[in-house]
């Protein structure tokens, strides 16, 4: 899938995502640079509403409900969980999707 399929299709689904508490969405890694293979997973990070209780549980959710409208394995995080050592390097190269 390509970068744009991919932006595509988790936008079509960014209500849905919102509603889940995510209030921006960024892709990044080999899909973020149009280079994933078909075997890639998506690598994605999240902001969330701070006033919002947001739990583990629910980014489990959000995972779960990404693979199954992608088809296929999801890496997500929050932006607060990204490692210190390469934060930097990952919002730099990120995409932004919402």
């Amino acid at each position: 899938m390509s970068r744009n399929e991919v932006i595509e299709r988790l936008q079509r689904n960014a209500d849905a995502i919102k509603g889940m508490g995510v209030t921006s969405l960024y892709l990044f890694g080999s899909a973020a640079r149009d280079d994933a293979r078909p075997d890639s997973d998506l690598d994605l990070f999240i902001d969330y509403d701070p006033a919002r209780r947001f739990s583990l549980i629910d980014l489990v959710g959000i995972k779960q409900f990404l693979e199954e409208k992608m088809s296929t394995e999801i890496d997500i995080t929050t932006r607060d969980s990204l490692h210190p050592m390469l934060k930097a390097e990952i919002e730099q190269s990120a995409v932004r999707v919402f």
